[in-house]
């Protein structure tokens, strides 16, 4: 998508739902809980145009304040918030570094 080689579309006529365009369409951040990890940077416009609003909200993400953020990558692991999607029909979990902006650092103990 960012190379060009796709170019994905918000609407099909007869298909999609018509709704108002979002105020915000900007990407944000999403403090992360543990040390060891920096915050994940959220593309609400990619997923907006990906998905659609109802695939996430309400069901999914219930509030959408911000500030609000209280799962847990456990909570994601187990098929909630992101894991509904990711693992499964998105790039996997795993790939720390899709959604973290620096690498997971792990030794001795575990993540630090």
């Amino acid at each position: 998508e960012s190379k060009g080689l796709i170019k994905p579309i918000d609407f099909l006529e007869g298909v999609s739902i018509k709704r108002p365009a979002l105020e915000a369409q900007k990407d944000f951040s999403i403090t992360a809980r543990a040390t060891w990890i920096d915050n994940v940077i959220f593309s609400h416009k990619k997923h907006a145009l990906w998905n659609g609003c109802e695939v996430c909200h309400p069901d999914i993400f219930p509030s959408v304040q911000k500030g609000t953020t209280k799962y847990t990558m456990f909570e994601i692991i187990e098929g909630q918030y992101c894991g509904a999607c990711h693992d499964k029909v998105a790039f996997p979990i795993s790939d720390c570094q899709r959604c973290h902006t620096k690498p997971v650092q792990m030794g001795g103990s575990g993540p630090r």
